[in-house]
């Protein structure tokens, strides 16, 4: 069982969960040590990271759509609320603006907005296939609420919240000869790896949204080794461990 399916299947803070993180550490502790024996420590470099983070949800926490005043699951053409704290509806046609004023202010933890006025800080809204309304709801204190109908079963653990929520961000480790030693970095978001990836394997990345100088401080320069550059061209691979469902802050 990967970190991620002992997360959602007995949650983050369940003997499973952690029982999985000590075996990833145990794993990655073999692969520095294999990497160490093959002499690869010169031209190989190591990245740890992950896709999310992790959090509890706490079933008296959740919003019930099916109990707001106004609302009817029969002015829908298509609803997705039981995956998460986040939501899609598709109203049918004529009702997009009704289901939005009953819904918008609803519930003091839940956000409903149309899809052309979606924060922008999601990087989610602008593909055609995005439903006209799109819900989210805040994280609590300690819990994250999550909403559902009332018919639907409860998941009790969710990886889909806020990505300002601290327990939902991912954590960032590198070590090899293209990286600065003992280096501790600012907070930044995963768009900017592949940047950083296609640096280090010497390829021209694809259109994407990150860049390569939020990550670029973090490099050694060719001076840093002692040469004119070209220790870079050896630097034949990049290996990358993905402990899914890992939280815990961007930083090396």
């Amino acid at each position: 069982m990967k970190p991620n399916s002992s997360g959602h299947k007995f949650g983050p803070e369940s003997t499973q969960r952690k029982d999985m993180i000590k075996q990833v550490d145990r794993t990655v502790g073999y692969l520095r040590q294999r990497i160490r024996e093959s002499g690869l420590e010169s031209n190989l470099n190591l990245i740890i990271t992950s896709d999310h983070g992790m959090e509890t949800v706490i079933k008296e926490d959740e919003i019930h759509i099916g109990n707001m005043t106004n609302f009817t699951f029969k002015d829908l053409d298509f609803e997705l609320l039981d995956y998460g704290p986040n939501g899609l509806l598709v109203p049918k046609e004529g009702k997009l603006e009704h289901v939005y004023s009953v819904l918008k202010n609803a519930h003091p933890k839940l956000h409903v907005y149309k899809k052309e006025e979606f924060p922008k800080r999601f990087h989610y809204a602008n593909h055609s296939r995005i439903t006209p309304l799109l819900l989210y709801s805040d994280p609590a204190p300690q819990h994250p609420p999550s909403f559902r109908p009332l018919c639907q079963l409860v998941s009790l653990h969710t990886d889909r919240n806020s990505s300002s929520a601290m327990n939902m961000k991912t954590i960032f480790r590198a070590v090899g000869p293209a990286f600065k030693k003992e280096l501790v970095v600012e907070p930044f978001e995963s768009v900017n790896v592949y940047a950083l990836l296609c640096e280090l394997l010497g390829i021209t990345p694809e259109p994407h949204d990150g860049s390569l100088e939020v990550t670029k401080p973090m490099l050694r320069e060719s001076d840093d080794t002692g040469n004119n550059g070209e220790q870079r061209e050896r630097w034949w691979a990049v290996g990358m461990v993905v402990g899914s469902g890992s939280g815990g802050g961007h930083q090396r």
